[in-house]
């Protein structure tokens, strides 16, 4: 399976080893480095969520997915493409121009496993910014109709929605491209309708407690405590937008000469910043969650008592 994928995959990375080595040793080592931040940090962060009682059961199985999307990103998809990288530029150090041995299994396995969790996080953002905006919009019926048990389908179909969008991924190597563009769009469409929603409920919410003088401190709280938590989600949906979008611009720019240096070289750093979003996440959570940032904080005191 990917074996015409995998060639066309192999001849573009060539191209940029060839001319470019030094890059991709300096991307092979940030890969590296950056996937034990990833590891750490998202196992931290799965441990702080666990125990947090602050936010909300629905909430929080959403933010499980997508922090486990970013843990399996460190595991598996940035040492993957990180060893790949090592070995190939060391092959080509020892004077042996021969990377058939790289197809189809280790370049098959990296392009599958980046699409599969980036799909995952580009879903679980989005499934995250339609809950915000269900509980915004709806107050009290958001409990009747957001359960535990709708959460846990929800959950299940996105991840076997990934599955199935990189199988496509790989199978159809002169679309894989078009197949990318289309879910990323979907995705951050459907995403940014949502916040712009989110931010005229809240505005209209606001506008209502003020005109009737505070006379209702119970639901002035509760805008308040809805507000900061779609304002807090909002911080997750920018990093990864600034994370995935210049990989989107870079494919667009890359369908008039895929082959052309200059995209060639802008994709691979544009990947990078893929890989990198799940080492960010760890510290956005810890910033804008107190109880996770002291759960992380007391946890990390516990391993290392010297801190």
């Amino acid at each position: 399976m990917g074996a015409k994928f995998c060639a066309q995959e192999l001849e573009e990375f060539t191209v940029v080893l060839h001319h470019h080595g030094t890059l991709m040793l300096t991307l092979c080592v940030l890969i590296l480095a950056f996937s034990v931040v990833a590891i750490l940090g998202n196992l931290l962060v799965i441990r702080a969520l666990r125990k947090a009682s602050s936010i909300p059961v629905t909430l929080k199985k959403m933010f499980l997915s997508l922090v486990v999307s970013d843990l399996a990103m460190g595991l598996f998809a940035q040492p993957t493409f990180g060893v790949t990288f090592a070995l190939m530029l060391q092959t080509k150090a020892s004077g042996n121009q021969n990377y058939d041995k790289f197809c189809p299994l280790a370049f098959t396995l990296c392009h599958f496993s980046l699409f599969l969790l980036a799909c995952a996080s580009l879903l679980n953002v989005t499934i995250v910014a339609f809950d915000r905006l269900l509980a915004i919009s709806l107050h009290l019926r958001y409990q009747q109709i957001v359960t535990p048990n709708r959460v846990n389908i929800a959950l299940v179909c996105l991840w076997l929605t990934s599955g199935a969008a990189a199988s496509i991924y790989i199978l159809l190597p002169n679309h894989n491209d078009r197949v990318s563009e289309v879910l990323e769009y979907v995705g951050l469409f459907i995403t940014t309708v949502a916040y712009s929603y989110i931010y005229k409920t809240v505005r209209y919410h606001q506008n209502q407690i003020q005109n009737q003088n505070g006379a209702l401190p119970d639901q002035a709280m509760e805008v308040h405590r809805e507000q900061k938590s779609s304002f807090n989600v909002l911080f997750i949906y920018v990093v990864f937008l600034v994370c995935n979008l210049p990989n989107l611009f870079c494919a667009l720019l890359g369908e008039a000469d895929r082959f052309r240096m200059s995209s060639l070289v802008a994709n691979h750093v544009t990947v990078f910043l893929v890989l990198l979003n799940s080492s960010l996440n760890p510290i956005i959570y810890c910033w804008r969650y107190r109880e996770i940032r002291e759960i992380v904080r007391s946890t990390v005191k516990k391993a290392c008592p010297f801190t």
